[in-house]
């Protein structure tokens, strides 16, 4: 009678292969830039959630600060928002997704709306005001260019949002273009990037920006032409629309604008 062999069985558990964690990894890195970005907001607008107060303590008028507090809860919402998006898809659960992108969208809306009539009103009763290194009614121009270029972004997600490549780069990068209201509050930044111009306006930006795109790359190992574009695009913009705003050709427009 004979025998059979018993050859003994591995349980050891294989390891994912590289393109299976490399997949892992590209699928979280929209959740870890909307913390990022959600932890900057709340840092940055630390003083206004807790005591009301504008940039570097400044008091808001009374009847600029109902708008003001409606304009900061839906950019706060609109950043803790991208983060359970972001949340969403890795976990599968997409339909719970787009239902919620509609919501967002509607956010969006408001941020844009309420950004417009926040930027107008606030520079019209003190138009000559120092601000970042330009009188108040020159840095309206930069504000609008945020409103602009946020609305844009958002809308190209939405009309790109049955391609995920574009979708997904369009949503960070709409997130990334209200960052600087936040950053330009916090003075542990003031040594680096200083307090004036389109550096110390928008210099901590361009920065997270750059490093989210490499880190994005890495994990991709690829160049993410889209974010890619995206953020070259954001760059051009504000650093032209902070040397146009110190222009003689915006004074005379907002001087319009202001009857001034």
């Amino acid at each position: 009678m004979s025998h059979s062999t018993l050859l003994p069985i591995s349980v050891t558990r294989a390891r994912p292969p590289a393109r299976a964690r490399s997949s892992r990894s590209q699928r979280y890195f929209y959740s870890g830039a909307a913390v990022v970005m959600l932890v900057v907001t709340l840092a940055g607008f630390q003083p206004f959630y807790l005591r009301g107060e504008g940039l570097a303590g400044r008091r808001i008028s009374p009847e600029l600060f109902p708008l003001v507090v409606v304009h900061g809860a839906l950019m706060t919402a609109w950043v803790a928002l991208f983060l359970v998006q972001s949340l969403l898809i890795p976990t599968r659960k997409r339909r719970l997704h787009m239902r919620l992108g509609w919501v967002a969208i509607g956010v969006a809306l408001g941020v844009s709306i309420t950004g417009f009539m926040v930027a107008v009103q606030s520079v019209r009763p003190v138009p000559q005001v120092p601000f970042w290194g330009m009188a108040y009614r020159q840095f309206l121009l930069v504000m609008l260019a945020e409103v602009a270029l946020f609305t844009f972004f958002v809308l190209a997600g939405v009309l790109y949002r049955k391609r995920p490549e574009v979708h997904r780069a369009m949503m960070l990068l709409a997130s990334l273009s209200i960052l600087a209201g936040a950053t330009v509050r916090m003075p542990i930044l003031f040594p680096v990037f200083g307090e004036a111009g389109w550096v110390g306006i928008f210099g901590p930006v361009f920065t997270l920006g750059a490093v989210l795109l490499l880190v994005r790359s890495l994990l991709k190992r690829a160049f993410d032409r889209w974010l890619a574009a995206g953020y070259a695009a954001m760059v051009v913009l504000y650093v032209v629309a902070s040397k146009f705003a110190v222009s003689d050709a915006w004074s005379y427009l907002a001087n319009a604008i202001f009857n001034t």
